[in-house]
C-alpha cells in the first residue's frame, strides 16, 4: 500500500492533465459531432480547425496516457533530464522491439501505431507492421528499468573499463539495452495474454443473453480499459461480429453492437436487442461518478480546503455528465484505494446483468470505430434519445437505476474510506498508526486541530519543538510537509481513519481528565 500511495502522489498529476484532456475531448466533441447537431453553429472555418486542434491534442493524450505516466515516473528523481531521455529512449527501444519479434498470426487489435512507430518490411509482399499494444504494463515495465539504471550509474566506478562514457550516457544506453531485451519477452508472452483474453470474449460470445457474461464483460472491459487494453474487448462487441449481427432495409449485414445500434437509429426500427453493450455507461457517468465525487468531497473535514475543492468537484460532475471520467477515476482508485477500485469493477459487472435482466438497452450513436478514445454514455446523447418515444421506457428506468446507483456509490466511499481504508482485517494496525502518529506530534495535550482529506492528514500542533521528524518518516507517510494549517501528512487512503482514531484517543484523554 505504501508503494502505491508513492505512486499515486507522483502521479496525481498526470492524473489531473488526463482529467482535464478527457473533458476537453467531450466538449470538442459535442461542437463538432453531428450527431448533437450544434456543429452547424459554428460557421467559421478557422473557429472549427481550432476546436479540431484541441480535440484531436486532447485524444492523443487520453490514447497514450501510459506515455505521460512514463514521462512523469521516470523524471521524479529530482527532476532529473538524465532520466527523462532515456525513459523516451527506452520506450522507443522497447516498442520497436514489440515490433521486429511479435508474432504476426495475433490479431490486428492487438497492433497499434504508438507515438507513430511502424515498419514496412519491404519487397514485393511488402507489410506494415507495429508495435504491440501493450498499453500502461509496457509504460511501468521501462519505467521501473529506468529508475533501476539511474540508481545504478550513482554507484558507477569511475575507473572502470568504460569509463570514458559519462554517467548520463550510461543511464540512457543501458535503459534501451534493457527495454529491448523486456520488448523481446514481451513479444514471447504477449500471444499467451491475448490467448486468456480470447477465451474470455469466447466464453461472453457464447451467450450475450446471459446476465453473468454480460457481467463478466463489463467487469473485464473496465479492466482493460484501466491499462489502456480495452480495443482488445471492445473491438470485437462494439464493432465486430461478436456483438451481433442485423440485416439493414437495404439487405446488407451490419455487425458490432455500435455498428447496429447506429444503422437502426438512423432507420428508425430499433430492435430493443442493440445497445447492451454500452447502457451501463449512461448510469455510471451521469450518475454514478457523480456521487462518487461528492462523496470524496465529503470526506474533507477543513472548511478552507472544502472551498477550494468545491470548484473542482463541480468541474469533475460536468466532465463526467459530458464526456465521462472513468479513465482518470479508475486510475486514481487503482493507486489510491483499490478496495475501492474491486467495488466500482464488480458494481459495473451488477449493472451489465441488472439492466440486461430489465431489457433496457440504450446503444452508442457513432460514424466511427474509435475504441480508447470514445465517449459512450453522456448526457448530451442521453437527451438526444428524448425525442424517440420509444426509448422513453428506458430512459425512465436508467434514471431510476442511476439515483440508486448516485447513492450506493456515495455510501461506499464513505464506508471504504472511513471504515476499510486501513486495517481490513483487524490486524491493529489502525490502533498502531494512530498511537504512532500520537507519539510523533508528542501525545494529545500537544495537537491543537486536526482534519483530513481524501489522501491526507494534517495536524495543528501548540509546540512544534516535541514534533519527532524522524519518526514521522517511519509512520508510512509519503511526503511531510509544513503549511499554514498545520504539518501534512500523505498516508494516502488511510488518512480519514487515522484522524477518527485520533479524535478518539483525544475525546478519551479528556473524559479521563473531567
Amino acid at each position: 500500500m505504501r508503494n502505491l500511495h508513492s505512486f499515486y502522489e507522483v502521479l496525481k498529476t498526470t492524473i489531473e492533465v488526463i482529467f482535464f484532456a478527457v473533458l476537453l475531448m467531450g466538449i470538442t466533441n459535442i461542437l463538432i459531432n453531428p450527431v448533437f447537431g450544434v456543429d452547424d453553429v459554428v460557421k467559421n472555418g478557422y473557429v472549427l480547425n481550432f476546436i479540431r486542434v484541441i480535440y484531436r491534442t486532447a485524444q492523443f493524450m487520453v490514447i497514450n496516457f501510459p506515455f505521460l505516466m512514463l514521462i512523469r515516473l521516470s523524471a521524479r528523481r529530482g527532476g532529473s533530464g538524465t532520466s527523462l531521455v532515456a525513459a523516451i529512449a527506452g520506450y522507443a527501444a522497447y516498442l520497436i522491439s514489440t515490433m521486429m519479434f511479435a508474432s504476426q498470426s495475433m490479431p490486428s487489435g492487438a497492433f497499434s501505431s504508438i507515438l507513430g512507430i511502424s515498419y514496412a518490411t519491404g519487397g514485393t509482399d511488402s507489410v506494415m507492421r507495429y508495435p504491440i499494444q501493450t498499453g500502461l504494463i509496457g509504460a511501468m515495465i521501462v519505467a521501473f528499468i529506468t529508475l533501476g539504471s539511474f540508481n545504478r550509474s550513482r554507484n558507477r566506478n569511475e575507473y572502470g573499463f568504460f569509463s570514458f562514457v559519462s554517467k548520463e550516457s550510461t543511464v540512457t544506453l543501458r535503459t534501451i539495452l534493457f527495454s529491448s531485451l523486456a520488448g523481446f519477452g514481451i513479444a514471447l508472452v504477449w500471444p499467451h495474454v491475448l490467448a486468456g483474453i480470447q477465451k474470455i470474449v469466447s466464453f461472453i460470445t457464447a451467450d450475450t443473453t446471459n446476465p453473468i457474461n454480460l457481467a463478466l464483460y463489463g467487469i473485464t472491459d473496465r479492466f482493460l480499459g484501466t491499462l489502456n487494453l480495452g480495443t482488445l474487448i471492445r473491438q470485437p462487441f462494439w464493432y465486430g461480429v461478436n456483438g451481433g449481427s442485423w440485416v439493414n432495409l437495404a439487405g446488407s449485414p451490419v455487425t458490432g453492437d455500435a455498428v447496429i445500434w447506429t444503422s437502426q437509429l438512423s432507420a428508425n426500427a430499433l430492435t430493443g436487442i442493440a445497445g447492451r453493450f454500452f447502457t451501463p455507461y449512461y448510469v455510471l457517468n451521469i450518475f454514478a461518478v457523480p456521487g462518487m465525487i461528492w462523496g470524496m468531497f465529503s470526506l474533507s473535514t477543513d472548511a478552507m480546503d472544502r472551498r477550494k475543492k468545491r470548484v473542482f468537484c463541480v468541474l469533475a460532475t460536468i466532465a463526467s455528465l459530458v464526456s465521462g471520467t472513468l479513465l482518470p477515476l479508475e486510475l486514481m482508485l487503482l493507486l489510491l484505494c483499490p478496495l475501492l477500485y474491486c467495488f466500482h469493477l464488480a458494481y459495473t459487472g451488477v449493472l451489465y446483468a441488472v439492466l440486461h435482466t430489465m431489457h433496457v438497452y440504450l446503444g452508442y450513436q457513432t460514424a466511427e470505430t474509435l475504441t480508447l478514445s470514445a465517449l459512450p454514455g453522456t448526457l448530451p446523447e442521453f437527451l438526444t434519445y428524448l425525442r424517440y418515444p420509444s426509448l422513453q421506457p428506458t430512459l425512465i428506468r436508467i434514471c431510476i437505476v442511476g439515483v440508486i446507483s448516485t447513492v450506493i456509490y456515495f455510501l461506499a466511499v464513505r464506508i471504504c474510506f472511513r471504515y476499510l481504508a486501513l486495517d481490513l482485517f483487524n490486524t491493529g494496525d489502525k490502533e498502531r498508526a494512530v498511537n504512532a502518529t500520537l507519539a510523533a506530534f508528542g501525545g494529545t495535550e500537544n495537537i491543537k486541530m486536526i482534519q483530513s482529506n481524501l489522501s491526507q492528514l494534517t495536524i495543528n500542533v501548540y509546540d512544534p519543538e516535541k514534533i519527532n521528524l524522524s519518526k514521522l518518516r517511519k509512520l508510512g507517510s509519503i511526503r511531510v510537509f509544513e503549511t499554514r494549517a498545520g504539518y501534512t501528512l500523505c498516508f494516502g487512503a488511510s488518512s480519514t481513519m487515522i484522524r477518527k482514531g485520533i479524535n478518539e484517543v483525544m475525546r478519551k484523554a479528556i473524559r479521563n481528565v473531567e
